[in-house]
């Protein structure tokens, strides 16, 4: 048996996947959906199928055998009269390729897919710097492809109409969008991946130097204002769509001479308002025991922290920090950095046991209301070339410092021009330098091959275009319009390398059930059984796998789609249950040759099987003759579940007495 895989690279142009005029605008990759209590989710699939399309079908393909349950292909969806479609894949905690397909009648007119879909955990985290991050500079990233972010950055105002969809692993520079640094999460993140095998998404909420008067108070206001803003929007902007487990609560360091019983009331009405704004009154917040700075405890706030956990319900205990000192564990005696981020990941993990997971209940969104294609979007012109995989850009505008920053498999030119009222004159083309040796080698570049530096004070904030091309070429390139944000945003995902996603594997082997395999005269009958293996942990695809069996001149071949049990000629376990009703003759050549179909909607468990009882009848065969039964089982001609022949053909020889 040889297991076979392949490599597939997809092309994802913001906020849709196309292939073919095959319109996928949701899900997005890289998202992950608010598992439930089940390790159950419904999965959104929305788009518009080509013209002749009727129906919709898609399956879930683990990125990493073990990291999901794949499915077999479900009909999803009616193609409306406008070729939109919408409708819901049930899917189980993982990390997944899923595949689509569009087909009229039971041919399929196109295929496409999405990869890194998730189904797990998400969480928004909130509070002050301590949450947010942005003061240490050595931070990791997060190591496991599963932990996920939105990354952009909205430091002075909150604006959801600049809201992207569009999600990206949590590298050391990435922003947790839309309010926060990598800092610490994305090493919670590989904690929480390894724990619970399903993929992490962390959406940042925080504010620096806030104290919580001013979160309650601004989540009191009408309009609601900032800070509690971040987390508002956050709620009603991505939440209601993807779901959510918990808010992780970090705030206390600010709230210097408040009382208990104010510091209670005010995070208490934060939490009321949260579940008020998701309709879900048992929305769970972790919070964690926090009031060190410079050298000072707060047992006021400390004792209400705790407080909260123990007297509100759905409020579990976060992490105790202030015994977290010293410059390994802070870098100014009151920011987490080096190996104190790595503590506090730690103490985060501890906090999120076992038996939170089984009791908190998770806000998971109905169908009604996943919509994971209005996002906004950087407008964009012209077509984005096969090697590139992402742009993005850093900026700093106290500076104007800024990073143009381009991901692709081979050499770019890039430029940025101005489109508003303000200055700025240094728009030609120029190669951009490979990041590592560009002498600007930032953790938070990794993932961006190639860069363009400029200096400070040359760029002033506005709205400007950014445009890459491969080396070369003499066009305009491709071209996204942005007002520029602070810190690292991305704009633009494209081509993202995955791994190599495996295929299924079809086994006959030596399981045709045949014992007796001597016929004595002419008109005997013999009973046998074909066992048709999976052997690769994936389901087959829904009426593809074919079976031919051919029996020699002298013998002919029956099979009764009504059949449900067996006595196989000569066997020692009969009856022998059989599946013959998944299966349909789709083909005979005379009475010696016949191939069968699975039915529609019928398939081979990953790891499974499926049984058929056959009769042959000896008619002519000449006494002392020896001859052969051939079977074999294969894919449909496109061999798209299963490629690998060699183990799905069986030989057995027969005899007539």
């Amino acid at each position: 048996m040889i297991k076979t895989i392949y490599q597939a690279f997809f092309l994802c142009i913001v906020p849709y996947f196309l292939q073919a005029q095959f319109i996928i605008n949701s899900p997005m990759t890289r998202s992950v959906i608010q598992r439930n209590a089940a390790n159950r989710a419904q999965l959104t699939i929305a788009g518009k199928a080509p013209g002749t399309a009727a129906t919709i079908e898609a399956r879930l393909i683990p990125m990493v055998v073990g990291q999901g349950t794949p499915s077999d292909w479900t009909l999803v969806a009616t193609v409306n009269n406008d070729q939109t479609f919408r409708g819901t894949l049930p899917a189980l905690g993982g990390w997944y390729r899923l595949e689509i397909r569009a087909k009229s009648a039971t041919t399929v007119v196109a295929d496409t897919a999405v990869n890194r879909v998730g189904v797990g955990e998400v969480f928004v985290i909130a509070g002050q710097s301590n949450a947010q991050g942005g003061i240490a500079t050595d931070v990791p990233p997060a190591i496991d492809d599963r932990v996920s972010c939105i990354d952009f950055f909205q430091r002075d105002q909150i604006d959801t109409q600049t809201f992207p969809f569009l999600f990206s692993h949590v590298s050391a520079g990435a922003s947790i969008g839309p309010s926060n640094a990598p800092y610490l999460w994305g090493i919670l993140g590989d904690s929480l991946t390894k724990r619970l095998n399903v993929p992490i998404l962390f959406l940042g909420a925080a504010q620096g130097g806030s104290n919580s008067t001013e979160w309650a108070n601004s989540a009191a206001a009408a309009p609601i204002t900032l800070p509690y803003q971040r987390v508002s929007a956050t709620l009603l902007y991505y939440i209601s769509r993807l779901g959510m487990r918990a808010i992780l609560w970090h705030q206390g360091e600010s709230d210097s001479g408040i009382s208990e019983q104010t510091y209670f009331n005010n995070v208490n009405s934060l939490i009321t308002k949260s579940r008020q704004q998701l309709s879900h009154s048992r929305l769970a917040w972790l919070v964690s025991r926090a009031s060190y700075i410079s050298g000072a405890t707060n047992s006021q706030v400390i004792s209400a922290q705790n407080r909260l956990s123990h007297e509100v319900a759905d409020v579990y205990a976060g992490p105790a920090t202030d015994g977290l000192i010293g410059p390994d564990n802070r870098v100014d005696d009151i920011h987490f950095g080096g190996q104190g981020l790595v503590r506090v990941a730690n103490l985060w993990n501890q906090s999120l046991t076992d038996l939170f997971f089984s009791q908190s209940i998770p806000f998971t969104p109905s169908a009604d209301t996943i919509w994971t294609d209005a996002g906004w979007q950087a407008v964009t012109s012209g077509t984005a070339f096969s090697s590139l995989q992402r742009v993005g850009y850093r900026y700093e505008s106290s500076s104007h410092n800024f990073f143009l920053l381009v991901g692709s498999s081979s050499p770019v030119e890039g430029r940025l021009e101005r489109l508003d009222s303000g200055d700025f004159t240094d728009t030609s083309w120029s190669v951009l330098s490979p990041t590592a040796s560009s002498g600007y080698a930032n953790p938070g570049f990794s993932d961006y091959g190639y860069l363009r530096f400029y200096a400070p004070g040359g760029v002033s904030p506005g709205r400007y275009r950014l445009s890459v091309r491969p080396v070369g070429d003499k066009g305009t390139g491709y071209q996204l319009e942005t007002v520029l944000h602070d810190f690292r945003n991305t704009l633009f995902i494209g081509n993202e390398p995955t791994p190599p996603v495996q295929q299924g594997d079809l086994v006959i082997g030596s399981n045709l059930d045949l014992p007796q395999a001597n016929f004595a005269a002419p008109g005997s009958v013999g009973n046998f059984v074909v066992n048709v293996f999976e052997v690769a942990g994936l389901p087959t695809s829904t009426g593809n796998v074919q079976l031919t069996i051919t029996v020699p001149v002298g013998y002919t071949l029956a099979f009764a789609p009504t059949l449900t049990s067996i006595n196989v000629s000569g066997g020692d376990h009969n009856p022998i249950v059989v599946t013959n009703g998944q299966w349909k003759v789709s083909q005979s050549v005379g009475a010696r040759q016949l191939t069968l179909t699975m039915n529609l909607g019928a398939f081979i468990r990953g790891g499974g099987k499926s049984s058929l009882g056959f009769n042959i009848t000896r008619t002519s065969a000449n006494s002392g003759s020896t001859s052969f039964i051939s079977v074999n089982a294969k894919d449909d001609l496109t061999t798209s579940y299963d490629d690998n022949q060699s183990s799905n053909v069986y030989v057995r020889i027969i005899s007539g007495l």
